[in-house]
């Protein structure tokens, strides 16, 4: 028997599960973008730390999703306090991640909209990633203007030339009073 799609926060015990979706997830969505370096194994032990410490914080594990089905995590999600002192957001979309094989299943809208609720929230994109901009639209995102430079500026760095834009959205509750 097939089980529901389910949100849920991350348990005890599944650091390492959920480092390898984050990974697999990474690699899926940025071969031939990023640098390999995204998702050896070093930083598959690297995300297995982040996500170890995450579960351990009650507050942090209160800021993260997991997507399930049928007994498999198929995606991850956490939002935090944003990071930028000038955007006026709720919080910000640190992370949101499915495994391919789920793109267009509506798993990545329930694990959006159950992290983020009716929050005004601000989070950053790779600008080459227009399937995931498109999907930030769909969720009333937009661009704001700020772009960054992965590389900071460095030529000979790995990620020069490598950007990122920010996208924010209001309230989803201020939008509907428009």
């Amino acid at each position: 028997m097939n089980s529901p799609l389910m949100m849920r926060p991350p348990h005890a015990g599944e650091a390492a599960r959920l480092a390898r979706v984050h990974t697999t997830s990474w690699k899926q969505a940025y071969q031939g973008v990023l640098p390999d370096r995204f998702w050896d194994a070093e930083a598959l032990t690297d995300r297995v730390r982040m996500w170890s410490e995450v579960i351990a914080d009650q507050e942090h594990r209160s800021c993260a999703r997991v997507a399930e089905l049928n007994g498999n995590i198929i995606g991850v999600a956490m939002v935090a306090d944003p990071r930028d002192d000038d955007v006026e957001a709720e919080t910000e979309l640190l992370l949101i991640y499915l495994l391919a094989e789920h793109y267009g299943s509506g798993a990545a809208d329930a694990l959006l909209t159950d992290l983020l609720g009716e929050a005004s929230a601000s989070l950053w994109v790779l600008k080459s990633n227009q399937r995931a901009q498109a999907f930030y639209r769909k969720h009333g995102f937009a661009p704001d203007g700020e772009e960054i430079d992965l590389g900071g500026g460095r030529s000979s760095s790995a990620l020069a030339g490598i950007c990122e834009i920010r996208m924010t959205r209001p309230s989803r509750a201020a939008e509907q009073e428009h």
